[in-house]
């Protein structure tokens, strides 16, 4: 294993001079007829002897990358032991590149897809030209693509959360779309972390004109967490006060009132009577973190919601239960058609923050 080597730059490195090796070997770099030089940077404290020799095979070449991608690996999980998503996306990138190693065309779509890359074998790197700068070829775009993605952080664009450090009556979040027309049935899903009590406050609130409490999902003081339709309300037999993620979904059809809730995917209640042959009205506001009282504003610090949340979606029809027990296991990545959890849709007021997180991890 590499020692005293900062891994960041031991990883650079390796890429720069696999990129060289690998790109020497193919007819179209000839490197003799055309003289080209490539930076190398290496760390001044590393072994000469744990870089590839230039004088061997292009297979050769391809097992010592592996070799060396394993012992960064193996560095990298005794530093940050901590971040647990990175150490699995590292240990996936080695098994590709194992896999490579003696893996067809026909089944690279195979080795892709596959959570268990076949064990590496003496066989796997025989003297063979042209398989060899294939495998090379491959093995350098698994580890392109991996420095992609580790220089952005994540790879889901959409992965961030929203946190509401405490209660006021001037912390929100505001989407940016309305209805545009009425509904007659919704769901609505999102994942929420409560705060310190007391109550969980408002996650969610639908004004529309006319009617302040067109949707509102609340718990505040020492009342249960209810939902209200048309400033009418039920209680909803859900648990949020242990302090740890949790995914929530209520549905409601205007088809006697009929609504469910549900948590980490399992169906906690349901019931009818709530607002029966009730349409949603087009053209309010969609809050996170307050209830309205008047459309878009008038806020009560003793409502508000204190904690954070991710991935919040509604949709204009009910999902089937196990669409949301998919969403609850992050098998399934439903988007809203109502409104979708994007960056650019939610605007923070008051000083809420944004947050890089996958509540997939």
């Amino acid at each position: 294993m590499l020692s005293g080597v900062n891994p960041s730059r031991d990883k650079t490195g390796l890429f720069w001079r696999f990129l060289k090796l690998s790109m020497s070997n193919t007819p179209e770099y000839d490197f003799t007829s055309h003289p080209r030089f490539i930076c190398t940077p290496m760390p001044v404290d590393a072994d000469p002897s744990c870089f590839p020799n230039a004088g061997a095979t292009s297979g050769e070449e391809a097992k010592a990358t592996i070799l060396h991608l394993r012992e960064s690996l193996v560095q990298q999980k005794e530093i940050i032991l901590d971040q647990r998503e990175t150490i699995r996306e590292l240990t996936a990138k080695l098994a590709l590149c194992e896999g490579f190693g003696h893996a067809t065309n026909n089944d690279h779509h195979h080795a892709l897809n596959s959570h268990h890359a076949p064990a590496v074998g003496h066989h796997a790197y025989a003297d063979n030209g042209h398989h060899s700068n294939h495998q090379a070829r491959h093995l350098l775009f698994v580890i392109l693509t991996y420095f992609l993605s580790s220089g952005s952080g994540r790879m889901n664009p959409d992965g961030f959360l929203i946190s509401f450090p405490m209660r006021t009556n001037y912390m929100y979040g505001r989407m940016k779309k309305t209805l545009l027309q009425e509904i007659f049935a919704f769901t609505l899903c999102l994942w929420i972390k409560p705060g310190m009590g007391p109550g969980l406050g408002t996650p969610f609130s639908y004004s529309a004109p006319g009617q302040s409490n067109e949707i509102v999902l609340i718990e505040w003081g020492n009342n249960p967490i209810e939902l209200l339709i048309d400033d009418k309300a039920v209680t909803l037999p859900l648990t949020l006060t242990d302090g740890r993620w949790h995914h929530v979904c209520v549905t409601w059809s205007t088809r006697d009132g009929h609504w469910e809730a549900y948590q980490d995917g399992v169906q906690r209640g349901s019931g009818v009577g709530l607002s029966s042959w009730h349409a949603i009205k087009p053209g309010g506001v969609f809050i996170l973190g307050q209830e309205q009282d008047t459309l878009g504003g008038r806020f009560d610090a003793t409502q508000a919601f204190v904690g954070e949340m991710s991935e919040v979606h509604l949709w204009s029809h009910v999902l089937t239960s196990s669409d949301i027990h998919s969403l609850s296991t992050c098998s399934s990545h439903l988007h809203g058609d109502v409104f979708a959890w994007t960056e650019g849709e939610v605007e923070l007021h008051g000083g809420v923050t944004r947050h890089s997180y996958d509540t997939c991890h």
